[in-house]
């Protein structure tokens, strides 16, 4: 009982009452920054503490790798334990990978399946586009597999889903999706979505081995429960079925993923669902100011469909909450930046990771990064060009796919002409056929295939390199080693250029990555690896230890914190997105979002809006967000405080001085300094011993001095 005691004193009472609330299902409405995740965790320590159930009897779900690890970090430092190989927190689809590796044998499928990312999924979508002589310029493939994985979340199967389509395009998604199925089944291979689709099918399907996980799992905790889609209800739904303990903890306030199919509802509906539920609010939030909460309070506050929350914090009012306007999208970004060093020098503790601007689309960040570039302030983009998004890296992934499953025809054709072996579409389809003549595997014949030349010789290489990667007994890293250098690989990437060396280092990268796994066998090392590697996302990828101002999308910044946010572009059209102006459910996404933005600040926030703005190619005249409107105007402030006055980023006459090389200048923060450049946008001056600084004219609070006498 001590030790209990321990494990609850540094919760608040709502939180407690969360933990120990053992029996039954239990709804946790947690508002932002309420310590959800602490809360979740010290319920699962306290489960394996109460001897209630074993660590492995304990299911907890949540959608991210990144969260996941914190989860069992978090829970094995509760216990005072070092190994979390008895703890079931997984995301979902690593869940439904652990089940279906065990259990898909009876939906007559074979547990060697390699899960396809989003490029091999495309690949087969064209594949069957082809074969049906349906036209890609007219129907983006893209497109088409958004839909089918639209259908696969709602559980709806190809049959029921031609029974469904409306309109030309549903249509042609009807004929593509049962063609696109049968091409992953050819090649045993699944997609994400199928992971959750196949491990729902199998529950229904086959009592008896959902029978075994019910009995397992006696505690079934679900995070971030409004994010989840159809597929994920009804998987959380069958497992706690027989004991009941479903424990979910979610904010309808943060549903913002309903184009990845996330439904809200299921959250709001819960109390419908399970009508014995105990429902507990969290409340109070440990992170942001009072001001920020009340902004983000007022703006969720016009929602119809919304739980009634009221965040409170024992942090005080806070600074008030900054609305600027700027003359431009390039002012938006010098603002920023300046603004960033004005805060450094007041805040001499915060570094350049505290500073977050969040955008509404990816086009955003063009000027932005523009902005950082020009005045050489480091920054990081999250949700760019991911590591595992490079060609280099997937290329040598497919390889290894190839290696790991034989009938992984998407794989192989990536791969089969890199590096170059002579073989175009008509060698490719000459490969097939001669395949399917053969009833054979395409890697199974290629050293047999009737080509001439040198396509046979090397055809003839590449067969031996799969045959003896396949019966390859020693560590992971050695057979990465054996791929790459027995295929030329890097050779292949050193086109003597800067990006052809930047190709190579990453591949060395990855091997970095693959020496994680020689711990294990080789053959079980090379399955893990792949499926970890699948199931990375974007947000995982980031690393707060290298210091830049973070740039991200509003979407990328759930579940981050930072003590300033900015965020950029808060003009009607842009955020509201213009999609969403005739769309009532949509608006009130786009409002959730813009509270997600909000309550990612733990001091300090700045909306920015633009009288005019060049984006998607054209100039267009800004209208401030109705969100901006919504905010009470007692809560706001059109200007930033310095130590001199208030300058607001419109006050341009008074700032706009005129001066020329060789002039000296003064700025607020950095002191007096030369001026060594000027152009129509900006001011380039020598401070000293901190450097060069680029200052956005008629924003940079600096003064002219009078020239020297002497």
């Amino acid at each position: 009982m001590l030790f209990m005691k321990d494990l609850l004193k540094n919760l608040n009472p709502a939180q407690q009452e969360a933990v120990q609330a053992l029996r039954g299902p239990v709804l946790i409405l947690a508002g932002a920054g309420s310590g959800k995740t602490k809360t979740l965790t010290t319920r699962i320590a306290h489960i394996i503490q109460q001897k209630k159930a074993r660590a492995d009897e304990i299911l907890a779900v949540t959608f991210t790798n990144k969260a996941a690890g914190e989860m069992k970090e978090r829970v094995k430092k509760l216990l005072g334990i070092k190994s979390d190989k008895q703890l079931s927190i997984s995301t979902f689809h690593s869940l439904c990978v652990r089940i279906l590796r065990r259990e898909i044998a009876h939906l007559n499928r074979p547990t060697s399946f390699t899960i396809l990312d989003t490029d091999e999924q495309l690949t087969a979508v064209k594949q069957a586009m082809r074969e049906l002589n349906v036209d890609s310029s007219k129907y983006a493939p893209g497109a088409i597999l958004s839909y089918i994985s639209g259908a696969k979340n709602e559980m709806v199967g190809p049959e029921e889903y031609s029974k469904l389509a409306q309109g030309h395009f549903q249509q042609s998604v009807a004929k593509i999706y049962p063609r696109y199925q049968e091409l992953l089944h050819k090649n045993n291979s699944v997609d994400f979505d199928d992971l959750l689709l196949l491990t729902v099918k199998l529950f229904k399907q086959e009592p008896k081995v959902l029978e075994k996980y019910q009995k397992l799992f006696k505690y079934v905790m679900v995070d971030e429960y409004q994010d989840t889609n159809a597929a994920q209800y009804q998987l959380t739904k069958l497992l706690s079925d027989k004991h009941h303990n479903l424990f979910v903890v979610g904010d309808d306030w943060q549903s913002i993923y309903s184009w990845r199919g996330a439904n809200y509802r299921n959250i709001l509906n819960f109390n419908r669902d399970y009508p014995a539920a105990k429902v507990i609010k969290l409340e109070e939030n440990y992170r942001s100011t009072q001001n920020i909460l009340d902004a983000a309070g007022a703006v969720i506050a016009l929602n119809q469909n919304r739980s009634q929350k009221k965040l409170w914090t024992g942090r005080g009012p806070g600074e008030p909450i900054a609305i600027i306007n700027v003359p431009t999208e390039q002012y938006e970004g010098a603002f920023i930046i300046e603004e960033i060093a004005r805060q450094q020098q007041l805040h001499p503790e915060l570094t350049l990771n505290d500073f977050v601007v969040l955008y509404r689309t990816n086009a955003q960040s063009r000027s932005l990064e523009e902005a950082f570039i020009k005045r050489s302030t480091p920054y990081r983009v999250v949700g760019g060009v991911r590591f595992y998004d490079r060609k280099e890296i997937k290329d040598v992934l497919a390889y290894l796919r190839v290696i790991a499953n034989p009938q992984d025809e998407i794989s192989l054709q990536r791969i089969i002409n890199v590096p170059t072996r002579g073989i175009g579409e008509k060698g490719w389809e000459g490969l097939c056929k001669f395949a399917a003549e053969e009833q054979k595997n395409l890697s199974e014949v290629l050293d047999i295939v009737p080509v001439g030349g040198r396509a046979k010789i090397a055809l003839t290489e590449l067969a031996k390199t799969i045959k003896q990667a396949r019966s390859w007994k020693k560590n992971l890293s050695g057979l990465f080693d054996l791929v790459v250098n027995k295929t030329n690989y890097l050779t292949f990437l050193n086109d003597k250029t800067i990006e052809g060396e930047t190709r190579i280092e990453n591949v060395k990268e990855l091997k970095s990555v693959v020496e994680k796994y020689d711990y294990l066998e080789s053959n079980l090392a090379l399955q893990t690896f792949l499926e970890e590697v699948s199931l990375i996302q974007d947000i995982d990828s980031y690393n707060e230890n290298n210091e830049a101002v973070t740039l991200m999308t509003l979407h990328s910044a759930k579940g981050l914190e930072f003590d300033s946010v900015f965020i950029a572009g808060m003009e009607e059209n842009l955020f509201p997105h213009s999609r969403s102006l005739l769309d009532r459910e949509e608006l009130e996404e786009e409002r959730r979002l813009c509270y997600v933005g909000i309550t990612r600040a733990k001091r300090k926030i700045y909306l920015l809006h633009a009288t005019q703005r060049l984006i998607y190619g054209k100039q267009y005249t800004g209208t401030p967000s109705r969100f901006l409107d919504d905010i009470p105007v007692e809560l706001t402030t059109t200007g930033v405080e310095t130590t001199e006055a208030i300058t607001t980023a419109t006050e341009k006459p008074a700032q706009n001085i005129r001066v020329k090389t060789g002039d000296m200048v003064e700025h607020v923060h950095f002191g007096v300094g030369s001026v060594i450049r000027t152009s129509s946008d900006e001011i380039v001056v020598l401070f000293g011993k901190l450097g060069v600084k680029r200052l956005a004219k008629g924003l940079a609070p600096i003064k002219k001095l009078a020239a020297s006498k002497h």
